[in-house]
């Protein structure tokens, strides 16, 4: 694949702006040097140049370089501007990528950055993955949030170069026993709800039999008697149901993202 000019004075490392030309190559490889519509319905052209750009619109190997270089300049100092905690080189590449990728706006707000400004890097190594969807057009018309293999890859690729160490750091030891993932049953979230669901099944079986032993839900009763009222049921068996089925909700999420491959 042709690569950018590795002789430009790039604000990030060489290893960042191939791997940024990688993902950001034109549909017949290196940049695209006519504009075409991206995956998301975005009109690009260059290497994933897209202000301003319109179909019709061509350019040469050497402008698309220079337009990555001039936006990596420009992305580099809107990142640094909100970075509380100066990056390293490969921080700063790593997360310069994400914000080309996502823009401002969404970087300033994201969870890799709130964790990199806490000096959380490992959850900011985590969170790059949340950025992984992106609006598509299916063949029947709709338009979906997608979760894309490209953005996947990217978002991995980046968690990796924020991670690794500078030239000359002390490199971690790496344990040649890694121990297995760990339990869902004892993840705090499914402890939490599956309490949450047995409390509401408690509530809803005491309100049924023993209705005075429940006395010290007065207040949260009083927050869901107008609704009971209106239904003609029982106070008691409304909160009970709610407990029960926030508790089986969050169950069945905490479900889907181990399904799904989430911590």
């Amino acid at each position: 694949m042709l690569l950018p000019d590795p002789h430009l004075p790039w604000p990030v490392p060489k290893s960042v702006v191939a791997m940024i030309a990688e993902r950001e190559q034109g549909p017949n490889g290196g940049p695209a040097l006519e504009a075409y519509i991206c995956p998301a319905g975005v009109p690009t052209i260059g290497w994933g140049e897209t202000d301003g750009v319109k179909l019709g619109d061509t350019c040469t190997v050497e402008e698309a370089d220079n337009m990555l270089l001039q936006a990596l300049v420009d992305r580099t100092e809107e990142v640094l501007s909100v970075c509380m905690v100066e990056p390293t080189p490969n921080q700063l590449g790593a997360l310069t990528s994400l914000q080309y990728n996502i823009g401002q706006a969404a970087f300033a707000k994201s969870t890799v950055l709130r964790c990199h400004n806490r000096g959380d890097f490992e959850g900011a190594s985590r969170a790059f993955g949340l950025f992984n969807k992106a609006r598509v057009k299916g063949a029947d018309g709709v338009v979906r949030l997608t979760v894309l293999n490209g953005l996947t890859i990217r978002r991995a690729l980046e968690a990796a170069i924020y991670l690794t160490p500078e030239p000359g750091a002390i490199h971690e030891q790496m344990p040649q026993a890694v121990q297995p993932e760990s339990s869902l049953v004892k993840s705090p979230i499914a402890v939490t709800s599956g309490g949450t669901v047995g409390i509401g099944a408690a509530v809803a079986v005491f309100d049924l039999f023993e209705p005075e032993k429940l006395t010290f839900l007065t207040t949260a009763v009083d927050a869901v008697k107008h609704y009971a009222d209106q239904l003609s049921v029982r106070p008691l068996t409304v909160l009970g149901a709610l407990l029960i089925g926030g508790g089986a909700v969050a169950l069945y999420n905490r479900w889907k993202q181990r399904k799904e491959g989430w911590a």
